[in-house]
């Protein structure tokens, strides 16, 4: 295994704010993402379900893991540097060489396999190569994108990648004001009349722009479109808030009072101002323009919107090597035989909170036994 970085896991390391968000406590196929083939995408989740996934770290591994509220499972410790070296001791184990600092610049066909290009002109042969080099999100961790350009020189022609479970950006100061903020809504994003995404969850305001479980998962819906194409809709304290009912039996609510009561008092002002509505006139006393305004500021309040902070921060790439490029049991390329592919690199990414390592884990046992099993029948017509 040839590694970039002077250590391996650098991705594992940083998940889950540090605590290791290993794995997701279900799994549907719609929890994923691709372009490509959905039965693709199906058939290669369940090589490898989540079950005994779970069973590999919990069993083979010994590292107990425990599922929070949210539904994301963690290991114990919390401690990632727990998950990284029991899974290099376990390649230790079964025969495995690790080199860390070892960048591969070049990968070439030659009669009997490949030449990979290292440093000072060192090169390597291997007869089969499995690419698991990450996307292009996070690139401090080694997952810049090197890999799909060794693809793309093969042949491969990708799917366009894009920035997904992205932080979005606002080029609103009174929104960023609001930066340290966490709130539960829920989001709809639109293009015309049209919704495209909903989901509930918390979402957080940053000096940037907006964040938070919610907006990453969001994200993925716009990553890949133009600016103004779509639009982010926010219901304020998600959708078990009836503001309309609120807004017709206010009591002897200030309007103010009224929201306060129910979101933080920053983001309250900020709705009202937005709505037009002064925070001590009481809610009966409305005028019906404002009641209205005030009514879709809480219900369908639209985020100023401008992009999203790109791969510094997204914690998964869209797009990459297509499904349809790929053999399905083997995870070997149809343009460059020989050449397997695993997790981010291939037209697959998942929702937030561990989906995207179960790819990693499933598709990279997919793709080495493949080529484990074809080197194998390889010999046996030796």
């Amino acid at each position: 295994m040839l590694e970039t970085r002077p250590k391996p896991g650098a991705k594992i390391r940083v998940s889950g704010g540090g605590r290791c968000n290993l794995l997701p406590s279900v799994v549907e196929p719609t929890d994923f993402h691709t372009t490509g083939s959905a039965n693709t995408l199906r058939n290669i989740l369940l090589s490898w379900p989540l079950a005994e996934v779970r069973s590999f770290f919990e069993q083979d591994l010994a590292i107990p893991l425990k599922v929070e509220p949210t539904g994301k499972v963690f290991p114990e410790s919390e401690r990632p540097i727990e998950v990284v070296q029991a899974l290099l001791e376990e390649c230790h184990r079964v025969g495995g060489e690790i080199r860390t600092r070892s960048r591969v610049n070049s990968l070439e066909r030659t009669p009997d396999g490949f030449a990979l290009g290292l440093g000072s002109e060192e090169r390597i042969f291997a007869r089969r190569v499995l690419l698991a080099t990450g996307g292009l999100s996070l690139p401090k961790t080694g997952s810049d994108g090197g890999g799909l350009g060794l693809a793309r020189a093969l042949g491969h022609d990708l799917a366009p990648t894009h920035p997904v479970l992205v932080p979005l950006t606002s080029p609103d100061p009174a929104w960023r004001a609001l930066s340290g903020l966490s709130v539960d809504a829920t989001v709809r994003v639109r293009i015309d009349d049209r919704v495209i995404d909903e989901r509930t969850g918390s979402m957080l305001f940053t000096h940037r722009g907006f964040s938070g479980p919610l907006i990453l998962d969001a994200s993925r819906a716009l990553a890949s479109r133009a600016v103004g194409q779509a639009h982010v809709g926010v219901h304020w304290g998600g959708t078990s808030v009836d503001w309309k009912a609120r807004l017709l039996s206010p009591g002897r609510s200030s309007a103010g009072g009224l929201v306060r009561d129910m979101l933080p008092r920053r983001l309250a002002d900020r709705l009202l101002d937005l709505a037009g509505v002064a925070p001590e006139k009481r809610v009966a006393e409305l005028a019906r323009s404002e009641r209205i305004s005030l009514e879709s500021t809480l219900c369908d309040c639209v985020l100023p919107v401008d992009g999203n902070e790109g791969y510094r921060t997204a914690e998964a790439t869209g797009g990459g090597i297509r499904l349809g490029d790929i053999r399905p049991k083997t995870l070997e390329s149809r343009i460059v035989p020989g050449l397997h592919f695993a997790g981010e690199m291939l037209d697959v990414d998942g929702r937030i909170g561990g989906y995207n390592f179960l790819w990693a884990f499933v598709s990279g046992r997919r793709a080495g036994a493949g080529a484990a099993r074809r080197l194998q029948a390889t010999d046996a017509d030796r």
